[in-house]
């Protein structure tokens, strides 16, 4: 009963902060703002989103292209086809039950191609530490490009909040987010989280290694940078969608797709996270917060739409291929 109670939360819980940031974000605007951010959504060049979309699906392809690089050291190397399918059937996955994506990547693997259910979550462990040292750069270069700009922003507003503070609704704020984060603390402890991270960092480790005894490790580099070229690439071209944009610095695109990568991790595929934090870094280089919201509104329900609609396609092809092979 407990072990219930727990896996529910760790799905409410996320989607509770998600609904929560959409209802600071929404709360803040007048009724001329929200009618403002409704005009943005439907006056979108939808064009540049679908180009967007297109670079956004190329990179999950080059990530399942990837994948056999690192399956080949295993002794093994699934159809291109099957890394393509378990990749998406991953990422829909994930939009339900955070992280629960990469169980079921290794699962289809492990039942199409034989490879073992802990290798297999090593290859994909491996591929997430590479892909963290690159966000992490891109961080880095995002912080050292507007450094300026970011440490004014935070001066200037955070005396205009202390000095128009509510109080009442100040403290209603912090214990809504104090309780978050106690129930996560909370929920982590009973699940014994602390020593699954610690299992966590050494697998980790254990599967970076594997990184550079593979035999095709520059093929499998160059498809790292290429997966991230691509989101790079589909966050720039969305930027001339909503006309008011397209004029923002590259150190504020950076800064934004940092903020939108980051978001992702706070609730079920960033929901409710992902548009509130791109338009709060946009405030930043004096983008309006009904233009970012709008901005980052678009940028998250075309990516989902490609998830559901890559996820339930790929779900789809492996039910019929399941069961075909069956008989």
């Amino acid at each position: 009963m407990k072990s219930l109670i727990f896996k529910i939360l760790k799905i409410a819980l996320p989607l509770l902060l998600g609904f929560f940031l959409i209802y600071i974000s929404y709360n803040q605007f007048t009724d001329e703002e929200r009618e403002k951010v409704y005009s943005y959504l439907l006056d979108a060049n939808y064009a540049w989103i679908a180009l967007a979309v297109t670079f956004a699906f190329l990179s999950h392809l080059s990530r399942a292209w990837r994948w056999n690089y690192m399956l080949e050291t295993l002794g093994k190397k699934p159809k291109f086809i099957t890394n393509v399918m378990a990749i998406g059937a991953g990422y829909a996955m994930n939009l339900i039950i955070p992280r629960s994506g990469e169980i079921s990547r290794a699962a289809i693997i492990n039942r199409s191609d034989h490879i073992p259910m802990d290798k297999a979550i090593g290859t994909i462990i491996a591929e997430r530490v590479l892909d963290l040292i690159i966000l992490l750069i891109i961080t880095a270069t995002a912080i050292l490009s507007a450094g300026d700009a970011i440490i004014g922003f935070f001066k200037d507003h955070l005396e205009s909040a202390f000095a128009k503070a509510d109080p009442i609704k100040a403290t209603l704020y912090i214990a809504i987010f104090l309780l978050i984060i106690i129930s996560i603390i909370f929920i982590s402890r009973k699940l014994q989280l602390f020593n699954k991270v610690k299992s966590f960092i050494l697998g980790m480790k254990e599967g970076f290694m594997t990184i550079w005894t593979m035999k095709k490790k520059w093929l499998y580099f160059f498809h790292t940078l290429f997966i991230w070229s691509m989101y790079l690439v589909m966050f720039y071209v969305s930027i001339y969608a909503i006309p008011g944009i397209e004029t923002i610095p590259i150190s504020a695109i950076l800064c934004a797709f940092v903020a939108g990568s980051f978001a992702v991790a706070f609730t079920n595929g960033g929901f409710g996270a992902y548009p509130y934090f791109i338009a709060q870094v946009l405030l930043v280089f004096g983008i309006s917060e009904t233009l970012g919201t709008s901005f980052g509104w678009i940028l998250w329900l075309s990516q989902t739409m490609l998830v559901l609609v890559y996820g339930l396609i790929s779900l789809l092809l492996l039910s019929l291929r399941g069961s075909l092979s069956s008989k």
